[in-house]
């Protein structure tokens, strides 16, 4: 295969009902054909037939599933209803990476569809799961959220007409695989309601440092960064930032970026080459959904002095070895030793796919320390598929174990030390996840 895509963001980003940037799309398509709603069905299980890792489908009689749902499939007499049969059969392999994508679901969430809205936008903020609350995580200074006054740690009790404790209730009794790709799917809709065209008006109902509720009206900034497509995918905006962390014994570099998409790769090389100098140095893959996994090698190189594997990835009949190669050249062709100071990596349960892949390989090869929270559990290739009626088909190409042989997915990346979110913290302005790594390398 040429394309190894770990597409989790397309898989969990989608807020339930359909809903996307707080407004709710009919799933349901007018002029339904029971032809292409057939045609879609075969054209799924016969990709998944063909291209799934293990040819004994985890133990489920593939042929089984089809006799079974394919009658069902036929008798749907609505795009809606052939949507749930085509889920169904996904659920039947248990993974993570299966997932169907309405048609007009990935129309809106592509930000380089120009419209009369405008252009994409967000609040300047981000949202997580704290002590069990749906709580403003992180708000960016120059952003609107901020201007409106709206702080870290203040609760969330409902953004325009979507309330998060409904979507929270459903992970309660669930194993902890199920419950962690729930969470990451929870969150991921959340945040999802901060965006929407630029220029919108979105009103936050919420619960301030001391518990009292306060209501904001928002209007929403054009969202920063570059529009990255790949493929089929909806396009990602893409976004990294780099800084000095000055302390005793000299800085700490820190390096946050988004999403995995190869228009990045520069900037990720310009960033180490600007903090080569930097006694440790902190990668951000926290709300990181994945992406391109090829960049792990190149990204990897950096902080090696030898080849190595960061592990495995095993599809139908081949491998393929994420093989990292010490990166002796920067960006303007001069020679550099790869960075030899301590790594952090920071996780948390939004740092899917790719950015698990990078971390647990790195933390397999002893290379990092990882700080945070377990991550999602999600971390299967996948292609996409565009299916006769329009759809999109995410399905599951290979298998990945790290240098180790731990298999990632279901387990995700278990934190060497692990920093839970409180309230308190962020109402006083500290990131504790952040601050943990820093006093770590600034220990060695």
């Amino acid at each position: 295969m040429t394309k190894w895509i770990l597409a989790a963001a397309l898989a969990v980003s989608f807020a339930p009902m359909g809903a996307v940037h707080g407004q709710v799309i009919n799933p349901a398509r007018a002029g339904y054909s029971s032809i292409l709603g057939v045609a879609s069905f075969d054209s799924a299980w016969n990709r998944i037939h063909a291209t799934h890792y293990d040819a004994s489908f985890n133990g489920i009689d593939w042929q089984a599933v089809r006799s079974e749902l394919r009658p069902k499939a036929a008798a749907a007499a609505t795009q809606d209803e052939l949507r749930g049969v085509i889920r169904a059969m996904l659920e039947r392999l248990g993974e993570s990476h299966f997932s169907l994508i309405p048609a007009e679901i990935a129309d809106a969430l592509d930000p380089s569809a120009a419209t009369s809205a405008g252009a994409p936008g967000d609040l300047g903020l981000e949202l997580r799961l704290v002590q069990r609350e749906l709580a403003v995580w992180r708000v960016d200074p120059a952003g609107p959220a901020a201007r409106a006054g709206i702080r870290p740690g203040w609760i969330v009790e409902s953004i325009g007409g979507y309330r998060p404790e409904r979507a929270h209730a459903r992970m309660v009794g669930m194993e902890p695989a199920a419950a962690r790709r729930a969470l990451t799917q929870y969150l991921f809709a959340a945040n999802s309601q901060t965006e929407g065209p630029a220029g919108s008006v979105v009103e936050l109902r919420l619960r301030d440092g001391k518990d009292r509720p306060v209501t904001r009206t928002v209007r929403r900034r054009e969202r920063p960064g570059d529009i990255v497509r790949f493929g089929h995918m909806p396009a990602f905006i893409a976004h990294l930032e780099h800084e000095r962390r000055e302390g005793p014994g000299g800085c700490v570099g820190v390096i946050r970026f988004n999403v995995w998409m190869v228009p990045l790769r520069a900037p990720i090389d310009a960033a180490v080459d600007a903090l080569r100098d930097c006694r440790g140095m902190v990668l951000d893959l926290r709300g990181n959904p994945g992406g391109i996994a090829g960049m792990v090698m190149g990204v990897a190189g950096h902080f090696l002095d030898q080849p190595v594997s960061l592990g495995t990835m095993r599809a139908r009949g081949s491998e393929l070895h994420f093989r990292a190669n010490p990166r002796r050249v920067n960006a303007a062709a001069q020679p550099v030793v790869p960075f030899e100071g301590p790594v952090a990596i920071l996780v948390d349960a939004m740092s899917v796919s790719t950015s698990e892949i990078f971390a647990g390989g790195m933390q397999a090869i002893g290379r990092a320390r990882i700080f945070g929270q377990t991550t999602s559990g999600q971390a299967l290739p996948a292609a996409l598929l565009r299916l006769p009626d329009g759809d999109l088909l995410m399905h599951v190409v290979a298998d990945f174990t790290d240098a180790g042989g731990t298999r990632i997915e279901g387990r995700g990346v278990v934190p060497d030390a692990v920093v839970e979110l409180v309230r308190t913290d962020l109402l006083d302005g500290r990131d504790a996840v952040g601050d943990a790594a820093l006093a770590w390398i600034r220990s060695h």
